[in-house]
């Protein structure tokens, strides 16, 4: 499955792991919260990059330790007029200091594409079919804001 990627249309290299699912050994895998805080012993031979997916009506702060350990946060917009992966994505980056890479996952829309930028997001996985000449303009429409932004350029894109 396609994603984008710091302004880029690249294949996804990660594999979602589910509760039924043994721990690859060497894959890049991608595990939920509840899945990691339960049965985190299943990964003490993995060898290969280790993501956390987490709700949005999780307190990332809560969860420091893992997410320090992380190194990929997937954050999941369950439907685009839910805000909270928002402020989840700012408290990484600011509060906690998390500077991997930051992905947004669900129903994100074109519309939304510099304002998940000025959070702190670098990769998106989209539900469904997305225009990639859209989302370019979008990341690009705001080139000044009222409050302060994670980036300290707008866009990824100059």
């Amino acid at each position: 499955m396609p994603i984008i990627k710091d302004g880029a249309i690249i294949e996804d290299s990660w594999t979602v792991l589910d509760e039924e699912s043994d721990a690859p050994s060497s894959a890049d895998i991608i595990i939920p919260l509840n899945i990691m805080l339960e049965k985190a012993d299943r990964l003490s031979n993995h060898s290969g990059r280790i993501g956390l997916l987490i709700p949005n009506d999780v307190a990332v702060e809560d969860h420091a330790d893992l997410i320090a350990k992380a190194d990929l946060v997937v954050l999941e917009l369950p439907a685009f007029t839910d805000g909270r992966a928002y402020s989840q994505a700012r408290a990484l980056r600011e509060d906690l200091g998390f500077e991997k890479e930051l992905r947004v996952k669900g129903d994100v829309l074109v519309d939304q594409a510099a304002y998940l930028l000025r959070c702190g997001f670098d990769s998106f996985d989209f539900e469904g079919e997305f225009d990639a000449v859209s989302w370019e303009k979008s990341t690009n429409i705001m080139t000044t804001g009222y409050q302060r932004t994670y980036r300290d350029k707008l866009s990824y894109r100059d």
